[in-house]
């Protein structure tokens, strides 16, 4: 048994309640007088199955109603549902859900917003057993994928009193926009065209593609490889030669095969760059040298001042033996020479001649100053020849501090051209290390094609399994189901046009005779009469398609008025089937009788309520009469209507 309608309740504003109830797996027929709320039941459904829009009739139960309620039954649990009347709004998302093994009505102080219809509408859309689904539009679409909920299941359960005899109109809402497509996108997967593993597959194979193109793009890179593997080999060869690491002066071997065979080992290799001598010694070396470089310049400073002072003391000493030699080179005075008589020509002066002694006292005196001088020159030589040692020895050690100096430097430069090389040498094994993996990889997925012609035979066979020509077969396997029973339908009640093949056009959602000359559509078949009877075929086979694949969609249809079309416009008010023409008595019996035999042929699992003027006077017509709106009673009880709310009523068609 899929979803049924135990009980509608409404609520006024001071708590009081209305139950209609309902028997699941029955004909249900509520019979009354125009203007009673009949056709609002409809609506009141569709309103708690999660609408959000709120269309029920304006007028006295809008006036009225402050909360609607829905009690419905599934095989293991119940659902109540509750949708408070918005203030002022024209829809509203709030929601009252309670879930349980065995409920009841609830009071109107426990009606407690307490979800919402997205919420509703996944609950739902679980109870009924609406699996994953997915409508994927044909290459060229511009509209997203669909996925069927409770929501499109919604179009198959009313057919409102508008609605039921309309010629160019089959489903419910199916005028507003976007209803039509979202009916074609949805019908296939509830007919079981699609299947319910169909999303699950639909995943499947997005998942196998996506692994299957991945591994072509991973066989692409593996052939582009192969394609220039020889020359990157041989590069790698080259470049192992020229940094050392290959010292074999051959020439390099041709087969790739041969040169992965010499190269790939060396991909092992841990090259260890050396370490450069440290600073420290040049360092010291370099201070030395300054050291030394000072010590030599005072040196020569010294030995400068003291060459200086021999050159100065020499010409002291020539020019003192110059004058001594004069002075006694001529033996000028005699020991007694006095008074004024010159000591060349023995003249007489007007002044008196030096003294001879004072002339022998300088004499003496520079004689003595030059050999002072003479003494002080062995030591002087001493001196200098002590500092031009101390010279020598200096140079000699800055020599050798420079030849240090100079063989650190060069095997400093040395140990960098050897670390550059080594440096050199583990740049071409870390690309010979990537060569080596990558070559590895190639021998490890050696059997890619295996796996990508595994993955192709998947894909195959789940876009053959989702392909549109297998759905449309499937699909047109179920609809070729539905128009045999269509015709079975169309026969019973004498329609026109029913000795044809009577069939269902999905395209155009419209009901078609294939007659030998050429389709005819419901708009063109003419009469109310036959629009409403093909209405009824249509919608009595398509739930016993629903019921006989256990498809889910709830088991519950609701036909509004299906009599309407035997009784003229102007006895609107007062139908009653015993004042009609024999054969339309005849065709208003048959056409009840069909329903309770539908019914009864599909219980426990189909639910039929309708709403009529008729009431037959047969037992199994009256046994399965819900309720009677004739006279006082009526969907909303006289005493909930004030004066102002009668009034409006006056105005205003609350509905049949």
């Amino acid at each position: 048994m899929s979803l049924q309608v135990l009980s509608i309740a409404i609520y006024n504003r001071l708590g009081d309640r209305r139950d209609v109830h309902f028997r699941p797996g029955k004909l249900n027929i509520v019979t009354g007088k125009s203007l009673t709320g009949k056709s609002a039941l409809i609506d009141i459904l569709d309103f708690c199955l999660g609408r959000d829009k709120y269309v029920v009739p304006s007028g006295v139960i809008t006036d009225c109603v402050v909360w609607y309620v829905a009690h419905f039954v599934l095989p293991h649990t119940q659902i109540i549902v509750g949708r408070p009347a918005p203030e002022g709004a024209a829809s509203t998302t709030a929601v009252f859900l309670e879930v349980g093994g065995q409920l009841t009505l609830p009071d109107f102080s426990a009606l407690k917003v307490n979800s919402n219809t997205s919420a509703l509408e996944q609950y739902l859309s679980d109870a009924i057993g609406i699996t994953g689904n997915e409508h994927v539009p044909s290459e060229g679409q511009s509209r997203q994928p669909l996925k069927a909920n409770v929501s499109h299941a919604r179009f198959l359960l009313f057919q409102p009193q508008s609605i039921i005899a309309d010629r160019d109109i089959l489903f419910f809402r199916q005028k507003e926009q976007f209803i039509p497509q979202s009916i074609k996108d949805s019908l296939p997967y509830f007919l079981g065209a699609t299947g319910d593993d169909q999303y699950d597959r639909l995943q499947q194979l997005r998942r196998l593609r996506r692994e299957l193109k991945l591994r072509e793009r991973r066989l692409d890179e593996e052939k582009a490889l192969r394609g220039r593997e020889t020359n990157r080999a041989l590069s790698l060869y080259t470049e192992a030669q020229e940094c050392g690491l290959i010292v074999s002066t051959a020439p390099a071997p041709s087969e790739f095969d041969e040169i992965v065979e010499v190269i790939a080992p060396l991909s092992a290799l841990q090259p260890r760059a050396p370490e450069l001598e440290s600073s420290d010694a040049i360092r010291s070396l370099s201070e030395r040298r300054d050291s030394l470089l000072a010590q030599m310049r005072d040196i020569q400073s010294e030995i400068e001042a003291a060459r200086a002072f021999t050159a100065a003391q020499d010409a002291f000493s020539s020019e003192a033996n110059t004058q001594r030699n004069r002075l006694t080179a001529v033996n000028l005075f005699g020991e007694d020479a006095t008074g004024h008589k010159c000591p060349l020509c023995e003249s007489q002066l007007s002044d008196s001649v030096p003294k001879a002694d004072a002339v022998r006292h300088n004499l003496s005196n520079i004689e003595r100053q030059i050999g002072a001088a003479s003494r002080q020159r062995p030591r002087l030589d001493s001196f200098l020849n002590e500092r031009e040692q101390a010279l020598a020895t200096i140079k000699q050690e800055l020599r050798a501090n420079r030849a240090a100096i100079d063989n650190l430097i060069e095997r400093q430069e040395v140990l960098q051209r050897e670390r550059t090389r080594q440096q050199e040498q583990a740049r071409v094994l870390g690309r010979i290390s990537l060569f080596a993996e990558s070559v590895q990889a190639i021998k490890e997925d050696s059997d890619l094609q295996a796996q990508i012609r595994e993955l192709q035979r998947q894909v195959a066979a789940l876009e053959d399994e989702l392909s549109e020509e297998n759905a449309d077969d499937q699909l047109s396997s179920r609809l070729q189901l539905l128009g045999m029973d269509m015709s079975k339908w169309a026969k019973e009640m004498e329609l026109e046009h029913s000795e044809w093949p009577i069939g269902f056009d999905l395209k155009n959602l419209t009901v078609v005779a294939h007659r030998a000359s050429g389709p005819i559509r419901l708009f063109q078949m003419g009469g109310g009469k036959n629009w409403m009877g093909y209405h009824v075929a249509f919608f009595l086979s398509l739930h016993k398609l629903l019921r006989q694949f256990s498809r889910p969609v709830p088991g519950i249809l609701v036909l509004d008025q299906p009599t309407q079309v035997y009784f003229p416009a102007e006895r609107v008010e007062d139908r009653s089937v015993d004042e009609l023409p024999d054969e339309d008595q005849e065709t208003v019996h048959r056409l009840f009788k069909i329903f309770y035999s539908f019914v009864n042929d599909l219980t426990p699992h189909m639910q039929v309520i309708v709403t009529d003027h008729a009431d037959l006077n047969e037992d199994w017509f009256q046994e399965s009469v819900i309720e009677r709106w004739r006279g006082d009673k009526k969907l909303v009880p006289l005493s909930w209507i004030t004066p102002e709310d009668g009034e409006i009523s006056d105005k205003v068609d609350d509905g049949d």
